[in-house]
């Protein structure tokens, strides 16, 4: 009598309507088994995808039935045996090798003759063009919706999928919470394990209910879905979803994670004042601080390189004193701040734009759309050219991102400023006032407020030989460039020649809200300089328009 063994299978990655659960099975082979007065020794059942081959149950199955354990198998479908071809040959080989003697289906019959083998590896073949078709159509879909702009996948945190219409869309529950993580953590003032703390307390855990972890805190603060973008196998797409953060606050969090993205051990209350504020010029590895009590108890607060890089030999070994630093960094906050003179001259230049702004404000959208046309192009062209095979997947990919990532920056100036009009004026207004009050602060000697201010308009912080520099951002760059006679209070003739022939300064406060204007905008007064003289050396005052 030949014994069976009775096999059910279950995908748990496709959803197969059409196929009855394991249970519904097995009750259909146990009744079909009872009826045709088949010996069925065990019973094997499994939750598994048979498009691939590597299921553990089924191998182990055909390795009893090669001992010779049982000689027949009993299963509702020849797809439930397999849907790839290695799987099937398997099953064909054991018959043509007489090590399977009979397989029973209650939808499908067969017997061990040619023909019978034929239709076997038809049915085979027909469930594994099932599967392959399947996939495309899949994958199509998939295509489609992300030419719609739909991420096919689990929303992230903050937002959640919507069954009916099938997209993203924002959670109420916990869509502000996230977006005030990201806006903390853009501060620079926060490292990752403190940034899980807050998580945590804002009611953002894990799936266990406990603290989330660090790697997913990092997928969170790398994601480009929350600026309006998602990612797809390594390409970035642009979204149709509603973003939750600007890119520019995103590039602000890339720029606090690779600073205090690393999570560090827990430190007592030290009160050293510029911990973390700066790296090594040299190796780029944090600088440290030490504090030193002498024999007589005068206390020293020293800084210097850690010395942690295991691939380069720093030559930084010099201390620097903590009162030395604090006045290069007093030194630094000075560069940037304006004297009171010269605020209300720039304050009388803000209201005479306010006059003149309109056919500007023309120029600054055309510029922008132009811009953005060309970007497309790119990304068009940028295209066609790995069609036709002219890049690597890897190569392309970058590419694609970076170019992405520039439209994305571009449409929103652009966004901005047809929203917003000419906010540039009051934010420029705004940006003059607080180059004034920077001298203030350096006099108040409130060294927390001043770190946070220069880590606002600095970049790139470094020591190297005992000295601090700070790569200052447009237009802090060009106060911090400026002479040091030219931030005297005193307007004299000396310092006008200083301030007023270069409109290179006052071009910045017009155009540093919109970046990408700013080339465009120093060509066209540069040659407008160069034909009308601009600049008058005599007078100190600007004429034309700016």
């Amino acid at each position: 009598m030949i014994k069976y063994f009775i096999y059910c299978r279950k995908s748990t990655e496709d959803e197969e309507r059409q196929i009855l659960s394991i249970e519904a099975q097995l009750t259909e082979l146990r009744e079909f088994a009872k009826q045709n007065n088949l010996f069925v020794v065990k019973e094997y059942y499994e939750s598994k995808t048979a498009k691939e081959p590597g299921r553990e149950v089924f191998n182990f199955m055909m390795s009893e039935i090669e001992k010779g354990h049982a000689s027949g198998i009993l299963a509702w479908n020849p797809d439930r045996l397999a849907r790839n071809s290695i799987d099937g040959g398997r099953v064909i080989y054991l018959v043509d090798t007489g090590k399977i003697q009979s397989l029973k289906f209650p939808t499908f019959w067969f017997e061990a003759t040619p023909q019978g083998k034929f239709m076997l590896s038809v049915a085979f073949g027909q469930a594994k063009y099932y599967t392959d078709n399947l996939r495309e159509n899949i994958l199509r879909g998939i295509r489609q919706k992300i030419r719609r702009g739909e991420l096919s996948a689990k929303a992230p945190l903050g937002y959640f999928n919507e069954p009916r219409l099938r997209t993203i869309e924002p959670d109420r529950k916990t869509f502000n919470k996230v977006k005030e993580i990201l806006r903390a953590f853009a501060t620079g003032e926060y490292t990752l394990t403190k940034i899980q703390s807050k998580m945590f307390s804002l009611g953002l855990v894990g799936k266990d209910g406990k603290l989330p972890h660090l790697s997913t805190i990092q997928k969170i603060l790398t994601n480009p879905f929350y600026y309006g973008h998602f990612r797809y196998r390594g390409e970035i797409h642009q979204g149709s979803h509603k973003p939750m953060i600007a890119k520019k606050l995103f590039d602000q969090i890339q720029e606090a994670l690779i600073l205090n993205g690393k999570p560090r051990k827990k430190r007592g209350p030290k009160n050293f004042q510029f911990l973390n504020f700066a790296v090594c010029g040299e190796c780029g590895y944090s600088i440290t601080a030490e504090r030193h009590i002498k024999k007589s108890g005068l206390k020293f607060v020293y800084y210097r390189c850690t010395h942690k890089s295991k691939t380069q030999n720093c030559s930084q070994t010099r201390f620097l004193r903590e009162e030395v630093l604090t006045e290069q960094v007093k030194e630094n906050c000075q560069k940037v701040s304006l004297p009171d003179d010269w605020r209300e001259k720039y304050l009388d230049r803000i209201n005479l734009w306010e006059k003149e702004n309109s056919q500007s404000s023309n120029l600054f959208a055309q510029n922008l759309k132009t811009e953005l046309s060309a970007i497309k192009t790119k990304i068009d062209r940028l295209m066609d050219g790995y069609i036709e095979g002219s890049f690597e997947l890897i190569e392309f990919q970058e590419k694609k991102n970076k170019l992405m990532a520039e439209k994305k920056d571009v449409e929103e100036k652009l966004s901005d400023f047809e929203r917003k009009g000419n906010h540039w004026l009051e934010l420029t207004r705004n940006w003059i006032l607080e180059t004034n009050q920077a001298k203030n602060l350096v006099l108040s000697e409130n060294f927390s407020e001043i770190k946070n201010f220069l880590k606002t308009i600095g970049s790139n912080r470094r020591l190297a030989a005992g000295k601090l520099a700070i790569d200052f951002k447009n237009p802090w760059n060009y106060l911090a460039e400026m002479p040091a006679e030219a931030r005297g209070e005193a307007p004299s003739e000396a310092t006008n020649r200083l301030w007023w022939p270069s409109p290179k300064l006052l071009i910045t406060l017009q155009d540093w809200k919109y970046i990408t204007m700013l080339k465009e905008k120093a060509k066209e007064i540069k040659n407008f300089s160069r034909n009308s003289a601009l600049c008058s050396q005599e007078n100190g005052c600007l004429s034309g328009t700016v």
